[in-house]
């Protein structure tokens, strides 16, 4: 006979076990799996939506009245020739070189430029465009 069928208690230690007892290194290995797969879902959901070109505006109205617009870049590439317009105003364009992959710059409007309505950012010789309303 083989060594499951004689009745010594040889291995009976695993028999007794039954339901009660857990695979801990088995729960551990699904722990962080279920880990991994939840950090990766977040940062898909996270970055996602925000890749590409996304203009923000900051204004403060109070005695002094000032406006940043802040151009990130959202791509793991980077992204050249870059202008900046106000209002469709074509003639008066900021134009920037070049912005990195995964930063920003900060433009500031020229005194005529202070009451825009939109402003429109390309990149890339027009294959990224992003217009941001006031």
């Amino acid at each position: 006979m083989g060594r499951w069928d004689n009745n010594n208690d040889e291995g009976s230690h695993y028999k007794n076990r039954g339901n009660k007892t857990r695979d801990w290194i088995r729960i551990a290995r699904y722990a962080i799996y279920g880990g991994f797969a939840i950090v990766a879902i977040v940062v898909l959901i996270v970055f996602i939506p925000r890749a590409g070109l996304s203009v923000e505006i900051f204004e403060t109205g109070e005695d002094l009245n000032t406006i940043s617009i802040k151009i990130n870049n959202n791509n793991p590439q980077e992204i050249h020739n870059v202008t900046v317009a106000f209002d469709d105003n074509k003639e008066k364009k900021q134009i920037y070189n070049s912005i990195g992959p995964f930063s920003s710059i900060f433009v500031t409007p020229d005194k005529e430029d202070l009451d825009f309505e939109k402003i429109i950012v390309t990149a890339d010789n027009g294959k990224l465009q992003t217009t941001k309303y006031r």
